[in-house]
């Protein structure tokens, strides 16, 4: 059986934690209603000690009893009236899931995520809806921006960045060495998503390798990072939009820009299109551009590395 793909449980935490901010009226018929539909009625059967067990399980590593532990602990919590012990047992499976490619690949694990296949649907283009009103009050409410692309780096800060990355690169040669892909594939999706806008910056030939010998056994690994990475660069900017933090939206913009213009399978892709084209008008707007370096494809302005 297949793994649940890790790109697709960060993006229901993400979810899950937005709908937990937006309280029961967001929680309730996108989280805890899809769960009562699954099990079709309330749980009337007396399970002792599941959290107990669930803990015991879980170090000796007995992954289908384990979901299988969840799949009743959620029975019972979706239909209790206060949604917070569900959304705290939700979040704890979803991080379980990241960490255990055993419990990705349980049955409870692909009926646990069709369950929630249209529901998720459905909060992402609310989540999507309340990022792009935002990021546009984000750019309407300041008139210039300090960095839109990396600009040539000072000694001191080309060093602390190469410090940075060298941190970064010892844990991405742990997890390879290892063999955990689930972890290695978050800091390589971070090394990607970090250093993107800093070619001189050191490790990156590296990290390539790294990347590239990993796909050579295992094909989707490469396409699940990256999917990875523009989930994260999505809450990024969504974060960026709730703080009004125009310099980190940026950031994440011209991030997506770099690594992913010719990916057109990506999480989010439509979203993060629209929000490229709010930065172009908002440097246009100010006459910016001299602040930019660019490069014509299509008649169409990009931001390209330095």
């Amino acid at each position: 059986m297949q793994e649940i793909p890790l790109h697709q449980i960060d993006n229901f935490l993400m979810l899950l934690k937005w709908a937990h901010q937006k309280g029961f009226e967001t929680a309730e018929p996108h989280i805890m209603e899809p769960l009562r539909l699954y099990y079709g009625h309330k749980d009337h059967e007396v399970h002792e000690n599941l959290h107990k067990n669930l803990e015991l399980q879980k170090k000796v590593k007995e992954w289908r009893i384990v979901a299988n532990i969840y799949r009743h602990i959620f029975h019972v919590l979706c239909f209790e009236p206060d949604h917070h012990p569900l959304f705290k047992m939700l979040g704890a499976f979803l991080i379980d899931l990241q960490a255990e490619p055993a419990l990705r690949k349980t049955t409870f694990a692909f009926e646990f995520f069709k369950a929630f296949e249209f529901p998720l649907k459905n909060l992402q283009s609310l989540v999507s809806k309340e990022v792009m009103t935002g990021i546009q009050e984000v750019f309407e409410s300041h008139d210039d921006v300090h960095v839109v692309v990396s600009h040539n780096l000072t000694t001191n800060q080309r060093e602390a960045l190469n410090a940075e990355a060298r941190e970064l690169y010892n844990k991405i040669e742990l997890a390879y060495a290892r063999g955990d892909e689930a972890n290695l594939s978050y800091l390589l999706a971070q090394f990607t998503g970090r250093f993107c806008n800093f070619p001189e910056v050191k490790f990156r030939n590296e990290v390539d390798a790294i990347i590239v010998k990993i796909a050579e056994n295992n094909g989707a690994f490469k396409q699940d990072m990256r999917s990875r990475l523009a989930v994260r660069l999505f809450q990024s900017i969504a974060r960026s939009a709730e703080k009004m933090d125009i310099k980190t939206a940026v950031r994440g913009i011209t991030t997506y820009i770099i690594t992913f213009q010719d990916d057109l399978s990506l999480p989010y892709r439509e979203e993060l299109d629209h929000i490229e084209e709010k930065m172009y008008h908002f440097i246009q707007q100010h006459n910016l551009w001299h602040r930019v370096k660019l490069q014509t494809s299509n008649s169409r302005p990009q931001v390209v590395r330095s």
